[in-house]
């Protein structure tokens, strides 16, 4: 479980990243997609590259709506400006024939005054000057109500863009919040991932497997299994009386001899003292206190038995060499232990 949670994990910061890639590009204004680095050096998977070709379609998808919105009101200028032209010449015209009405208006004028002109045809041409004046008016305000649309238009225009970029950073926003949380996500996978997995320290054959359930618990300090190395160092465990642990110190050479072979045609081999316990031990079973006392062989010296092979759990004895003695020394000994004892009672 912990392995497809952080597989999930992992697509989905991929997603996160090549989508925060596109909107990058998309706020940069990029003519395409600029993936990073980390996403363009594994191009070469399957999944990266449709997912990278799928943020590249989808870009270029975003792109071209956008640039259809302001295409459309941009031809809906284009066409605000015509109608515009179109009014303009209207607009000319009726000055043209305002000109000549003005001016055929004051010559009539003139003969009305004179008695020359009917008083009917006056007020026609009157009524045809008000009607041109009417006309440039309207006119006139209906291209400053198109100009209107068009500035409308343009205010629409960059909207989208200012819209656009909105959209863009929230989204990024987002993305920058997810991916940060993802990162979080993966670290702690891979902490219990690493956890999962249990490496030994060195190759070697499997002795006393206690755990058999898979993803089961483990309690802090509970012995999994022994693992005996396929290489390395022979190592003995001696149990010492007490009485003799003050003649054992550490890197003092041990004779070994293995019982289960034939002692005349089994070499003894040479070890060294590299563990002393702490405290005594006592055997639940006898009831007899000891020292644990490991004893290591090199592998130069394990290659003297030849063809012998070692098996874990095979007894072995340890001759550890303590300091010289002499004959007299072994007779006084308990005499002298015995006075100081007496001299202490006393």
């Amino acid at each position: 479980m912990t392995r497809a949670n952080l597989a999930i994990i992992v697509k989905s910061l991929d997603q996160f990243n090549a989508r925060k890639a596109r909107l990058e590009s998309e706020r940069d204004r990029a003519g395409k997609v600029v993936f990073p680095q980390a996403l363009l050096g594994r191009a070469a998977d399957a999944e990266m590259a449709a997912l990278m070709n799928a943020e590249q379609r989808l870009y270029e998808n975003r792109k071209a709506v956008g640039e259809s919105k302001k295409r459309q009101l941009e031809q809906r200028v284009q066409q605000l400006r015509d109608e515009i032209a179109g009014m303009d010449a209207e607009r000319a015209a009726n000055f043209r024939e305002q000109g000549m009405v003005g001016e055929e208006l004051n010559r009539f004028r003139s003969l009305h005054e004179r008695g020359l002109m009917e008083k009917s045809r006056l007020s026609t041409l009157e009524r045809q000057a008000t009607d041109i004046d009417g006309d440039i008016g309207r006119l006139m305000a209906g291209i400053a109500g198109v100009e209107a649309k068009i500035s409308e238009t343009r205010l629409q225009i960059l909207q989208i863009d200012e819209q656009w970029s909105e959209e863009v950073g929230a989204d990024l926003r987002e993305m920058d919040a997810r991916i940060g949380e993802y990162v979080e996500r993966r670290v702690a996978a891979e902490d219990q991932l690493k956890r999962v997995d249990i490496l030994a320290p060195q190759d070697g054959v499997v002795h006393q497997l206690s755990v058999h359930t898979v993803g089961g618990v483990v309690a802090p300090g509970e012995q999994i299994m022994m693992i005996v190395p396929e290489v390395d160092k022979l190592v003995v465990e001696a149990k010492v009386a007490p009485q003799d642990i003050d003649q054992i110190f550490y890197g003092q050479t041990t004779k070994l001899r293995f019982s289960a072979f034939n002692q005349k045609t089994t070499p003894e081999i040479t070890g060294t003292v590299e563990r002393i316990s702490a405290d005594v031990t006592v055997d639940q079973r006898t009831g007899t206190s000891y020292y644990l006392v490991r004893v290591a062989s090199s592998q130069e010296q394990i290659k003297r038995l030849g063809e012998f092979s070692l098996m874990p759990g095979m007894p072995v004895e340890a001759l550890i060499t303590t300091g010289e003695r002499s004959v007299l020394s072994y007779f006084l000994k308990p005499l002298l232990d015995q006075a100081n004892r007496t001299f202490r009672e006393a």
